[in-house]
């Protein structure tokens, strides 16, 4: 193998593909990084470790195709470290050693057999669905906080991806809050979906998406899904198993409707926090044109705020949450206005975008003592 590329072009690559390969394994060829050089393509970068697959396409000159599989981490962290320009790689006869060039700079790294290296998931599509890239990072985005990091209850480890009514829909809860973003799909006669996305496999969508403009295919079988954007493929597996029915949730009536400043709500409840050490249990309440913030620490000291707001319904009595989950969705909201929806101290509240009706944030309230 003889290919010559540009070391940003390379580098934005690796660093795509890495982020499949495995860190620590008992097998060592999955913590490589699998090259295959073809004049027609470029050079074929892919990694997996067995759960998720990512295969990215640099553009290349392919002087002597050939293929080669060098540790990840070791190859990101060299090209790296070379100067801005023109890369060469190469392999000797033996194909043992991958040669890598850059002005004056040589490395001679070794190779793991080829043959060894998983083959790449073949997805027999039997849905799919087209969304704008950045719009799925969006998604993730808001609503990826409220994932379970529980390995106890697989189901909630993920987000479920479903289309109704011809919105595409990305679902999450972690049993103390859920997020629900919804978005229009362009597709005339959409396939139905309904899947579990693992919340490693969104995380690296949401980061080899990130600069990515234009639209991504998602494609899906009973086991695996696929995302196609740009010049890279990703495949994860799904989780299995039956999401719980988060619609019998969200309460049907609200008793206080308050509409404030987003921003000045974080900013208030990121300062009252500070004085909310134990628990992280933050107190509100609401009333004529005011959202009231408090929290307090036995031994340390207390803090509140007020945030001007427009109020509409009956007071429904100091109501105590958990500070970060309400950052979180608060932050997961679109636009400067967000909306509080209150049905009692010991119901769930909600937080909506005050401008739209896509995102719903559903947050469990703290027992009061």
């Amino acid at each position: 193998m003889i290919i010559k590329l540009a070391q940003s072009d390379f580098l934005t690559a690796l660093q795509t593909v890495q982020r499949g390969a495995s860190s620590q394994s008992t097998l060592p060829i999955l913590t490589g990084i699998k090259i295959r050089a073809e004049k027609t393509v470029g050079a074929v970068l892919q990694s997996t470790d067995l759960e998720l697959s990512i295969e990215s396409v640099c553009p290349a000159t392919v002087k002597k195709e050939g293929t080669v599989v060098v540790t990840g981490k070791l190859l990101v962290d060299i090209v790296r470290h070379l100067p801005d320009g023109a890369i060469e790689l190469s392999s000797e006869d033996d194909e043992k050693n991958l040669i890598v060039k850059a002005e004056s700079a040589s490395f001679k790294v070794k190779t793991m057999p080829p043959e060894d290296f998983p083959a790449f998931p073949e997805v027999e599509t039997k849905k799919s669905v087209s969304i704008e890239a950045q719009t799925l990072v969006e998604m993730i985005r808001q609503t990826g906080k409220a994932v379970s990091r529980d390995e106890t209850r697989p189901v909630l480890t993920g987000a479920l991806l479903s289309i109704e009514e011809k919105n595409l829909l990305l679902v999450a809860t972690d049993s103390y809050r859920l997020a629900i973003k919804s978005v229009p799909t362009k597709t005339a006669g959409t396939d139905k979906i309904s899947i579990l996305i693992p919340i490693r496999a969104l995380e690296e969508i949401q980061r080899a998406l990130a600069a990515t403009k234009g639209e991504a295919r998602l494609s899906t079988n009973e086991n695996l899904l696929k995302i196609e954007a740009d010049k890279m493929v990703m495949v994860s597996r799904l989780i299995e198993g039956q999401f719980p029915n988060y619609k019998q949730l969200i309460p049907k009536e609200t008793l206080l409707r308050a509409e404030a400043d987003k921003q000045e709500v974080v900013a208030a409840i990121s300062r009252v926090a500070l004085l909310a050490q134990k628990n992280m249990s933050v107190k509100m309440t609401a009333d004529a044109q005011k959202i009231h913030v408090q929290a307090a620490t036995q031994g340390v000291g207390e803090a509140q705020e007020t945030v001007k707001a427009k109020t509409k319904g009956e007071a429904v009595g100091e109501m105590a949450f958990n500070a970060q989950y309400l950052l979180d969705g608060l932050q997961g909201a679109s636009g400067e206005k967000i909306v509080f929806e209150f049905t009692g101290p010991v119901n769930p509240g909600v937080i909506k975008a005050g401008n739209a009706d896509d995102y719903l944030y559903l947050i469990m309230p703290i027992r009061i003592n």
